[in-house]
């Protein structure tokens, strides 16, 4: 493998994560997110449960994601591939740390959006913002387990060469970009 600059770990993961996605069609991806959206509607009796619904939704998947860039930072500090059951259980602990803390959560992320003028405006960002996150969590996790995945394993040794910060911030971006991208043009409801 040639020297790690930003420049090659940030090709390097653009191209794996193309890889991963390769196969997502925008048809199935917005059809899956509408569905997710139109069942937060379906338990919801009103806009105002709706709004709630989607306050902690987006507080839970921000944490999400920042749990899933731990988890991989710990694997690359530590060099090691883990056990998908490993990572999993990790997983599964941040979420059920994440759920403990959601009434406080839900109070900071209240303030950053209530920024917006108006209830439909306030709405609206976080539909905005609940769609890319759900999708770029969905890429991070799928990176993961198949950078631990025993089949990829030697490939994927390279990377602990690399600065591991660089790494952490070219996964961020290129799933939050691959997310955008994909999402372009989705209609909700």
């Amino acid at each position: 493998m040639e020297k790690w600059t930003n420049d090659t770990v940030n090709r390097t993961v653009m191209a794996l994560v193309q890889q991963l996605t390769k196969d997502w069609t925008k048809t199935k991806v917005h059809s899956e997110i509408l569905e997710i959206f139109m069942n937060m509607r379906l338990e919801t009796k009103n806009e105002e449960e709706y709004v709630n619904l989607l306050l902690t939704n987006v507080a839970f998947a921000t944490e999400s994601s920042f749990a899933l860039q731990k988890i991989f930072e710990l694997i690359l500090l530590n060099k090691q591939f883990p056990p998908a059951e490993a990572v999993q259980a990790w997983l599964t602990d941040a979420h059920e740390k994440i759920q403990q803390q959601l009434p406080t959560l839900r109070d900071v992320y209240w303030k950053h959006f209530s920024n917006a003028q108006g209830e439909e405006n306030i709405k609206r960002k976080l539909e905005l913002s609940y769609c890319p996150m759900l999708l770029s969590n969905r890429i991070k996790t799928d990176f993961i387990f198949a950078f631990i995945h025993e089949q990829n394993q030697p490939m994927m040794k390279d990377f602990f060469d690399a600065d591991p910060k660089a790494v952490l911030e070219a996964l961020h971006h290129i799933s939050g970009f691959f997310a955008s991208m994909i999402l372009e043009g989705i209609e909700l409801i």
